[in-house]
């Protein structure tokens, strides 16, 4: 007994020794400690992108969890150069509340104690401006006071109480490698996007997917072209007719060169009008075609017409190959080439990654998207994103014209 004592003892000078060697280093930490129930993890590292609005998007999302007792009130967020401590964006009341999707909640600021949200996150830089190697986060928060009795048992150590106000620094976040500069996918005139990035929460923005217990953002900056005509509809006849849709069966060309890794040519087109019932997710890419186009990037083409694809896995193409005809296949609702750059050949397990267009002409803004959906006119505020555009992303519901 008086043995094994003397061994608990030797283990316990030990772990004071080590202890007291440390204190200096976390005496010298840049930053304070903070006991939070706040825990916010990103997602992915943030790569920097040329907008159509001349400005440098970071985008990215971080995912918010309350893992105390308490409800946490989020009062402020702050996006620092974690080199410098340059503030480049403050987020807080309304703007903070715009970018933050609670799950299952209402919209709001506050994280329900157990409950967490999504940050959707765009920082944007000046085109001239440096952009930072990694970011901090400063986040600024109120913790109500715990709801009912603390567990007892041994099961977590007893930790101080949070303060009722908090401000702390989150872990660094690396910013990733510029975006890859590709060739169109379409010609001609007035293709409007749809569902495009960077500052609203749109339904590719927004599609944080769980696969595999993680979470996947592919379609981070994907876009969905359709083609207005000259009365701004995309549809001349009845919505629920292809043949409305004069940009039905245009050709799609390859991006860049590459390599075919993966397709589906024979799965039927949808009646459009309305989105298809049942449809599973697998389906719902509908005919496609991913290529690999180098250092780690794939380009993914989706909702083909059936029978139109003219590769096939293993196929090696170049830049302005025609891979297959716009169709309506898959989870859609009207004729749309679905377009976007991911990092792996899994259009659903992986995430997005920017590019930019070598050349495009800005021809205005769509100001309400509602029209698209009932094949009305859409209006357009002409002078919106306007001019020619050279190595730069389109951004959501602008109006642009590809080479012919």
């Amino acid at each position: 007994m008086a043995q094994s004592s003397l061994a608990f003892t030797g283990r316990l000078l030990t772990g004071v020794a080590m202890l007291a060697a440390v204190a200096p280093a976390l005496a010298q930490s840049p930053a304070p400690e903070i006991v939070s129930p706040l825990v916010a993890t990103p997602i992915a590292p943030p790569n920097p992108v040329l907008g159509a609005d001349a400005r440098r998007h970071l985008v990215y999302e971080i995912v918010l969890m309350d893992i105390g007792r308490s409800a946490i009130a989020l009062k402020k967020i702050e996006v620092l150069d974690a080199n410098g401590a340059a503030v480049l964006a403050t987020l807080e009341g309304e703007a903070l509340a715009k970018i933050l999707r609670l799950t299952g909640a209402d919209k709001g600021t506050a994280l329900p104690a157990g409950g967490s949200g999504v940050l959707f996150m765009d920082v944007t830089l000046a085109e001239d401006a440096m952009v930072p190697r990694a970011l901090k986060h400063r986040f600024q928060v109120a913790v109500s006071k715990p709801e009912g009795k603390p567990s007892s048992g041994n099961d977590r150590d007893p930790t101080p109480p949070p303060p009722q106000t908090q401000s702390f620094i989150g872990v660094p976040l690396d910013v990733g490698k510029p975006a890859v500069v590709i060739a169109p996918p379409l010609k001609g005139p007035r293709w409007v996007v749809g569902g495009g990035c960077c500052d609203t929460i749109t339904y590719h923005r927004g599609a944080t997917l769980p696969i595999n217990g993680a979470i996947r953002v592919a379609e981070r900056y994907a876009i969905d072209l359709v083609q207005l005509d000259d009365k701004n509809k995309i549809a001349s006849g009845p919505i629920d007719k292809l043949s409305s849709y004069a940009f039905f069966g245009r050709e799609i060309y390859s991006v860049a060169d590459g390599t075919v890794v993966a397709m589906a040519d024979d799965r039927p087109e949808q009646v459009p009008g309305k989105l298809p019932e049942g449809i599973t997710l697998q389906m719902a890419l509908g005919n496609y075609a991913v290529v690999d186009i180098g250092e780690g990037r794939f380009a993914f083409y989706a909702h083909m017409q059936p029978g139109s694809l003219r590769v096939k896995p293993g196929d090696k193409v170049t830049t302005g190959q025609v891979l297959g005809l716009l169709g309506n296949s898959g989870n859609t609702d009207a004729p749309h080439l679905h377009f976007h750059v991911m990092d792996g050949a899994s259009p659903l397990l992986s995430d997005g990654l920017p590019y930019v267009f070598t050349s495009f002409t800005g021809e205005g803004r769509v100001t309400d998207e509602q029209p698209l959906f009932s094949g009305g006119a859409v209006p357009i505020d002409p002078n919106a994103l306007s001019g020619p555009h050279k190595n730069q992303l389109p951004l959501n519901l602008q109006v642009i014209g590809f080479p012919n």
